[in-house]
């Protein structure tokens, strides 16, 4: 049996001179390609709501009622970036492209095609 002695001092020179930690090299054989093909697979599964969506004429439609109605309504839209976003305000303006809402804080236009559901 070999009997090194090791001190602090050994050991601190090793890790500063001679070691080299290969950061996520060391994780890449980590994720196998039977883990990344399901997660693919996952994806492509997600849940999809475009059902739950309205057509161009149903938009229009229920944005007049709630307008005439001066009743409060919940828009969901797609954004500049392209992501989903909720709105609450009172429809103050329709015209057949576009609609004003006007929300607490500010007033919003926006194109009818970037409109996916009104409640």
């Amino acid at each position: 049996m070999l009997n090194h002695h090791i001190d602090d001092k050994a050991v601190q020179n090793f890790f500063d001179y001679y070691y080299h930690d290969r950061g996520m090299l060391k994780w890449q054989g980590f994720m196998l390609s039977d883990h990344v093909s399901a997660l693919r697979k996952e994806h492509k599964e997600a849940f999809d709501d475009s059902f739950m969506y309205m057509d161009y004429q149903s938009v229009h439609e229920e944005l007049e009622n709630k307008g005439e109605n001066h009743i409060k309504a919940e828009i969901t839209y797609v954004n500049d970036d392209g992501n989903k976003s909720v709105i609450n305000g009172i429809v103050m303006n329709l015209q057949p492209n576009q609609v004003t809402i006007m929300t607490d804080d500010d007033e919003i236009i926006l194109s009818i095609s970037q409109i996916l559901l009104v409640q």
